[in-house]
């Protein structure tokens, strides 16, 4: 059974010392934009959830982002943690994977126009060391499946759709 973020939606206070922990391990420097995780806070009333919700990389067993990368830059480690990583020389930024991702958790960085996402620390993943109520653990699970109909959430969609803005923003820009 390989480990995987287990995320208590439930227990998540919308702090965001996750994102900010998360972007100072993999970016050197404080910057929630470039988190590879993601906390939506829910006003009461406003949105149909009735809690945070934290998005990140599930490392599907199925990862729909590996087998459309057009260039093999996303591969799945041989080693016990089975991570799914991108290997950032090959990515072409062509925002392919980002489109298949059903969680919307294939991420872009406009400043260097590769892909990026949650590869778990290394196997050591700081959002759940630093989370201050458990919301976050790294723990044993089953394989998760992305081609589950029951994936396909509200929270989802939105942040897909705020990925896909920029990403297209992106886009334009170079044109």
């Amino acid at each position: 059974m390989p480990k995987q973020l287990k995320i208590s939606y439930e227990k998540c206070t919308g702090c965001k010392s996750c994102e900010v922990a998360c972007s100072l391990f993999n970016e050197g420097h404080m910057n929630p934009s470039k988190s590879r995780i993601s906390v939506i806070i829910f006003i009461e009333g406003k949105y149909t959830l009735p809690f945070n919700f934290v998005s990140t990389c599930k490392q599907c067993a199925d990862a729909p982002c590996l087998k459309n990368c057009p260039v093999n830059a996303i591969s799945r480690l041989k080693d016990k943690t089975k991570r799914v990583v991108i290997d950032k020389d090959k990515c072409i930024g062509c925002g392919k994977r980002g489109k298949v991702c059903p969680f919307g958790a294939m991420l872009f960085n406009i400043e260097n126009n590769k892909a990026f996402k949650c590869e778990l620390c290394d196997g050591n993943p700081v959002c759940a060391l630093i989370c201050p109520t458990g919301a976050i653990k790294y723990v044993n699970r089953k394989s998760f499946y992305a081609q589950y109909v029951d994936c396909q959430m509200q929270g989802w969609s939105i942040i897909y759709k705020i990925n896909r803005d920029i990403f297209k923003n992106a886009k334009k820009k170079q044109s």
